[in-house]
């Protein structure tokens, strides 16, 4: 498997720690408020590349978190809790917000078809109170080791402390922007005026990791006991304890989204060495944001960023959604509207007919052993999702046997996660919209309006359907 490298800015072939053995953190979400179509793409590029190390025949251990304290307002020290300022806005306790989007976590990934972290098909009824057995991560849960993480760093001297933080010092870190080169002299501190700065806090890009229950937060409601006094961790310490504490004090692979790597990722890499004195992540993964025709990144706070169910809402599937993120590379902007979701669907349709018309369900196929293995090539290769795709065409134009290229077909979809044998048993309902004009056109043929006849085929065909006059009447197909 060759993957891009973010720490050395290159497709590299994996060496893995242990032959077989793949071990991997993801980043996962905070969990304040629900995904948005941005936040999906990252787990559904993570999954495919799980898939292809199962399909490669490799050990997967996964971990990914759930961030339930500490992360601030735009990565800022000193910023609101994203956490505890969802819980006072919704008159509730954090706990419960926590638990609340956390659950919705799990029945997005259950729509998507991701993954658990341990490998297992995602139950949307998990057991919040069990998500560990499943290769979850919940800040809140690793408070004491997040501790002692901590204090190795501490012991190693790469810390200090105020009145209001515990911090680590990068000025001891002599390669801390070795992943995202920056001009750290002149890095901003308070450019916000609801951040309050430390005025004892050394250089510009020191970051907390362990925050006192003092000054402003010392209403903080999440807090527990500590060497530094009461507090809460910083965000950044959170994954590299649960990583560590879970993986080791070296594994393979960290993903996440380009977003991570200025400030989160580059602070995990320093507490890494901080505390071990040695790199902990051999390959930093990142893939690439999806944004708006104006080129704007999907976010909250720009109110461009639509849920799973607002999409669904829209009339494009949960795995139409899924094919538009993984038919290209993880390092490949996506543009982000409901134009390219339709152009998703009728591909992905498109794919699923292909394969209806060959009339055979794979049973009694055989796999064709030379496409296999071009398909574990173009996973190989950086995951060459455009190459796979070209792939699977080149095969349904085949002349091989139409039992065998179902079955092959089937078996990339272990990688794929499209549910293509499952949505081929399924009958397509058509939209109620569709349904509607197909009435009022139906009336206007009878009234020989075909001026309106004609308009509204058109109005169909952009709901992805073609519309056929034959002798027992209108006849509907996907285009």
């Amino acid at each position: 498997m060759k993957l891009y490298n973010s720490l050395t800015k290159k497709i590299e072939e994996i060496e893995l720690l242990k032959p077989g053995v793949v071990t991997m953190y993801s980043c996962g979400p905070t969990v304040y408020w629900r995904m948005h179509v941005g936040n999906l793409r990252a787990y559904a590029e993570w999954d495919i590349l799980h898939r292809a190390f199962l399909y490669l025949g490799y050990d997967v251990r996964r971990v990914m978190n759930f961030t339930d304290v500490g992360h601030m307002t735009d990565d800022d020290d000193f910023g609101e809790d994203k956490i505890e300022q969802a819980a006072s806005e919704k008159g509730k306790n954090p706990t419960e917000i926590a638990n609340y989007y956390i659950k919705t976590v799990i029945e997005d990934f259950y729509k998507m078809n991701y993954l658990s972290p341990n490998g297992e098909v995602v139950k949307p009824n998990t057991d919040i109170h069990e998500l560990g057995k499943y290769g979850w991560a919940r800040a809140t849960e690793y408070i004491d080791q997040i501790i002692d993480f901590v204090k190795k760093i501490e012991e190693n001297g790469f810390t200090y402390e105020t009145a209001q933080a515990l911090y680590f010092d990068i000025s001891k870190y002599n390669d801390y922007d070795r992943m995202f080169k920056q001009n750290l002299d002149e890095k901003k501190v308070g450019a916000r005026e609801e951040v309050e700065v430390d005025p004892q806090k050394k250089n510009p890009a020191d970051f907390v990791l362990w925050m006192k229950k003092v000054g402003k937060y010392e209403k903080h409601i999440m807090a527990w006991d500590s060497p530094w006094g009461v507090g809460f961790p910083g965000w950044h310490i959170e994954c590299s304890a649960m990583s560590c504490d879970i993986l080791g004090e070296k594994f393979d692979i960290h993903t996440g989204g380009i977003d991570h790597i200025p400030i989160h990722h580059t602070n995990e890499r320093a507490q890494n060495f901080g505390a071990y004195k040695h790199e902990v992540v051999k390959y930093w993964v990142h893939n690439e944001f999806i944004r708006t025709p104006k080129d704007e990144k999907l976010s909250k706070s720009k109110g461009n960023a639509l849920t799973l169910d607002e999409i669904i809402q829209g009339g494009i599937d949960s795995m139409d959604l899924r094919y538009h993120y993984i038919s290209v590379n993880y390092r490949v902007p996506l543009q982000f509207n409901w134009e390219a979701l339709k152009g998703s669907r009728r591909a992905r349709l498109s794919l699923l007919k292909k394969i209806s018309d060959l009339n055979s369900d794979g049973n009694g196929g055989s796999l064709l052993n030379n496409y296999v293995e071009r398909f574990e090539d173009l996973l190989k290769d950086n995951l060459n999702m455009s190459g796979v795709f070209a792939l699977i065409s080149e095969l349904l134009k085949s002349d091989e046997k139409p039992e065998n290229i179902v079955q092959t077909i089937l078996d990339f979809d272990r990688v794929l996660g499209l549910k293509i044998y499952e949505n081929l048993k399924t009958k397509e309902e058509l939209p109620k919209e569709v349904e509607e004009l197909l009435k009022k056109r139906e009336v206007a043929r009878k009234e020989e309006d075909f001026e309106k006849s004609d308009s509204l085929r058109d109005e169909i065909e952009k709901y992805g359907f073609k519309v056929l006059d034959t002798s027992e009447g209108q006849k509907v197909e996907r285009i």
